[in-house]
């Protein structure tokens, strides 16, 4: 496959980019008159789209380093690397949650959003292990819990890559179909107290394992090239039928998940067939790139835009509307993500990576990863 352009998977960073716009969209017209609020509850349907997010997490993430963990010095560089993707916004936006949670305790308020604020949460925000089943609820930047889900599948990556190479294929679909028995397990004795995991967040890092396992096995499937479709519109004609099967709420979620699945299967075998093709993408990308920022900020602003600025001071006073308020706080959540990208994030993880890494990355500089064959 020598000289052939390498797909760079430009739908799965727009899917990823309209994944978290919608996200933050629900976010903010929770707070809205009843009519935005009924639209925040009809779109509810759509949550199975979180799971696109960490089932592409899991693809990319086994494209790009399932054949770079050659050891452990190959491990620790990984680790250190996606720490440095993440932790610095995760930590400016704890930071800023903090001093809020202070201002609110001085002042003696009583605020819903706090419930769940201590010093033991804290600590496990601070050691992104929120999402492991240790906290009662959602605390602090209430979308992190993915951050500490993705963290423990980054920690156990090694597990899909060693049954890869020991059983092939059909040990990961083994190991799926075990992480599906467990998980309708412990929801069904009540260990993990959501109706569905599927739906799990304070225990939605073995909720995302389970993605990871899936897109690590999509892109695995994809690589073979069982197909030779080409065109964007079955990837695209898929999604749509794939958000129809979410809008049908058929209350089962491993339909959304099938759909959602074969989507994604298509996305990655048109990008893996003919690369080229993206080409229209390419204006997007830089706004995709952010789509990490974008879902990180929002809760900020969701907080002090709506939740503060509108239904504390501007609705009461009924001097202005709640459409224009919505279009601020999306138009500052994604200049505040494209800014956060260039002037803050990237200098952090550079600056990281030369501290904690040193001459380690140097030595144990990861090899280029290879595509897929």
């Amino acid at each position: 496959m020598s000289g052939e352009k390498r797909p760079v998977f430009a739908l799965f960073a727009v899917w990823r980019l309209l994944a978290a716009l919608m996200v933050m969209l629900y976010h903010f017209c929770a707070f809205g008159p009843e009519a935005y609020r009924q639209f925040a509850m009809d779109a509810e349907v759509f949550t199975a789209l979180l799971d696109l997010f960490f089932i592409v997490s899991g693809f990319l993430i086994w494209v790009h380093y399932s054949k770079r963990l050659t050891g452990p010095g190959a491990y620790g560089v990984f680790l250190l690397r996606r720490l440095a993707r993440l932790y610095p916004l995760h930590l400016l936006t704890l930071g800023i949650f903090c001093m809020a949670w202070l201002i609110i305790a001085v002042a003696g308020l009583s605020v819903e959003l706090t419930d769940y604020y201590s010093f033991p949460e804290l600590v496990r925000q601070l050691l992104l292990v929120n999402a492991w089943g240790l906290s009662d609820g959602l605390a602090f930047n209430f979308v992190s819990w993915s951050l500490s889900a993705e963290w423990f599948c980054y920690l156990t990556l090694p597990v899909i890559v060693f049954i890869f190479r020991k059983s092939g294929l059909w040990g990961l679909v083994a190991l799926l179909a075990f992480c599906v028995i467990a998980l309708e397990g412990l929801t069904y004795f009540k260990v993990i107290p959501f109706p569905t995991w599927l739906d799990a967040n304070t225990w939605g890092a073995y909720r995302v394992f389970a993605d990871f396992v899936l897109g690590a096995i999509i892109a695995i499937v994809a690589s073979m090239r069982l197909i030779r479709v080409q065109s964007h519109w079955y990837a695209w004609g898929a999604l749509l039928f794939a958000l129809l099967v979410m809008f049908m709420d058929f209350r089962f979620g491993y339909a959304n998940i099938v759909a959602i699945t074969i989507a994604l299967y298509l996305a990655a075998q048109v990008e893996i067939n003919a690369p080229e093709r993206s080409a229209y993408l390419m204006p997007l990308m830089p706004l995709a790139a952010v789509s990490f920022g974008i879902y990180m900020w929002h809760p900020v602003f969701t907080v002090s835009i709506l939740g503060l600025g509108w239904l504390m001071i501007l609705q009461p006073m009924q001097i202005i509307g709640f459409a224009p308020v919505l279009a601020f706080a999306l138009i500052v959540t994604i200049v505040t993500a494209l800014l956060s990208a260039r002037f803050f994030e990237v200098p952090a993880r550079k600056k990281l990576l030369s501290l904690g890494a040193g001459n380690m990355v140097e030595s144990m500089a990861l090899q280029p990863s290879k595509k897929p064959s």
